[in-house]
């Protein structure tokens, strides 16, 4: 059986943004443009490239963790909190050294998949700078998520995949965004979630070229991943169901959808102010990086829970957050966007969306301190899942994402819902008025 793509044209698919690697020709010798040659992608295809794809997805994601645990936790670290900025240095300084050298791609303008969707099938080329990137990126320990990197991989690995096996160039889109399913929904725990992301993009090739290959690839990721009992990111914020649904808590869900919706606005407000500042070093992006580091080493020996993407303190924060307290928790939800932009935009290779659920959760743990009789599984799931429709432009998956995380039942998920929607709106009328501001600015 064969996946049959269309000729629409392309549209976003990640937040992420990819860019930064050196330009490279299109050249026809690569792909089997005749025809008469090439090969047309079949679903052999896809679940060959999903189980290699998935396989590298799981040896990255053991090799990260083991080594960043192995650099990061032991006694010494612990006994010299004065390491804390020498390492961050160090491995920003590689950052920087990455880009220069082994024109690593970085998260400052274009997106991998957006590349790809438009016709680039060569981001390959910079596979091994994009692997450098993604560990030291990691170990650097800046506000990013492994999500980014590990996406970038993916669709590297699908499309030298895609070439060996003589695919038509219409093909490559979905062959490499299968990688990408299969490497998502094994480290999410969902077989469905990057079909549900892809089926939500705007009309063109990203919606309609890739939902059948993502359904067969995702599943196969995630059966791979669950076979080999890789833990997923599903029920890393289960924090018991909430029984009984009240108007008294859709009311809350409302407020939460409406604050989400702000802390998603000043998440990207963070990134446009740190693309005009760290847009002025140009192409001295070794300086740039080394910048970045001391920022980022100095807040974390201040603060050592901003520190990476979040989610390895949050379940240490959420089991006593008194003991943090409110104003600590208010600072760390303000800090975290700007570290995150100020990664993004200095060449840091990662991803945004575990950084941002851990500004969200800080701001609902906030919130439980002043109003206790609120579950805390109601503001936290509530203002995650509206930081990440704002932030994915994707409600249905947010939605499962959140649910996932949350392991929420039926009147979670009604409530999750209830703020997705609101975020929804609200980010709607607030890119409206934008853009009539926009408008009246430009006449004369």
């Amino acid at each position: 059986m064969a996946i049959k793509p269309s000729n629409a044209s392309a549209t976003d698919l990640a937040p992420d943004q990819i860019a930064g690697q050196a330009t490279l020709p299109h050249e026809s010798s690569d792909l089997a443009s005749d025809e008469g040659l090439a090969t047309e992608l079949t679903l052999v295809h896809v679940v060959l490239i999903s189980l290699i794809v998935g396989i590298f997805s799981v040896v990255w994601l053991v090799t990260y963790s083991k080594l960043n645990d192995l650099i990061w936790k032991n006694n010494f670290v612990a006994a010299n909190r004065w390491m804390i900025p020498v390492i961050v240095v160090f491995f920003s300084l590689l950052v920087g050294l990455a880009q220069k050298y082994l024109h690593a791609p970085n998260v400052i303008r274009e997106g991998a998949p957006e590349a790809l969707a438009a016709g680039d099938y060569y981001g390959y080329r910079t596979f091994w700078g994009a692997l450098c990137s993604s560990f030291v990126s990691l170990f650097s320990g800046a506000s990013i998520g492994p999500e980014g990197p590990l996406g970038v991989l993916a669709i590297d690995v699908s499309e030298w995949l895609a070439i060996r096996l003589k695919l038509r160039q219409d093909d490559m889109l979905p062959a490499g965004l299968a990688g990408v399913s299969a490497a998502y929904n094994g480290i999410v725990g969902s077989p469905i979630f990057s079909a549900v992301y892809a089926s939500e993009q705007p009309t063109g090739r990203l919606r309609k070229h890739v939902l059948g290959s993502n359904l067969l690839a995702g599943a196969v990721g995630f059966l791979l991943f669950t076979l080999l009992k890789v833990p997923p990111f599903a029920g890393l914020l289960d924090l018991g169901e909430q029984d009984v649904l009240t108007l008294g808590w859709i009311a809350w869900a409302l407020v939460l959808g409406v604050l989400g919706a702000l802390i998603g606005a000043y998440i990207g407000v963070a990134f446009q102010v740190f693309g005009k500042l760290m847009g002025r070093f140009d192409d001295r992006v070794i300086v740039r990086s080394l910048i970045a580091g001391v920022i980022i080493g100095i807040v974390g020996y201040l603060i050592p829970d901003l520190l990476f993407s979040g989610e390895g303190s949050i379940q240490r924060i959420v089991a006593n957050p008194a003991e943090v307290g409110l104003a600590l928790l208010l600072l760390m939800a303000l800090l975290k966007p700007l570290l995150l932009a100020l990664a993004f935009k200095s060449g840091y290779l990662g991803g945004p969306i575990f950084p941002s659920l851990f500004t969200a959760v800080m701001v609902g743990l906030a919130i439980s301190l002043l109003a206790p009789q609120v579950p805390l599984s109601i503001l936290i799931a509530c203002l995650e899942v509206a930081v990440t429709t704002l932030l994915l432009r994707a409600p249905l998956t947010s939605i499962l994402l959140v649910g996932l995380l949350a392991r929420a039942g039926s009147g979670l998920l009604g409530l999750i819902t209830v703020s997705a929607v609101t975020a929804m709106l609200l980010g709607r009328a607030l890119q409206s008025a934008r853009e009539q501001r926009a408008a009246n600015n430009a006449q004369p």
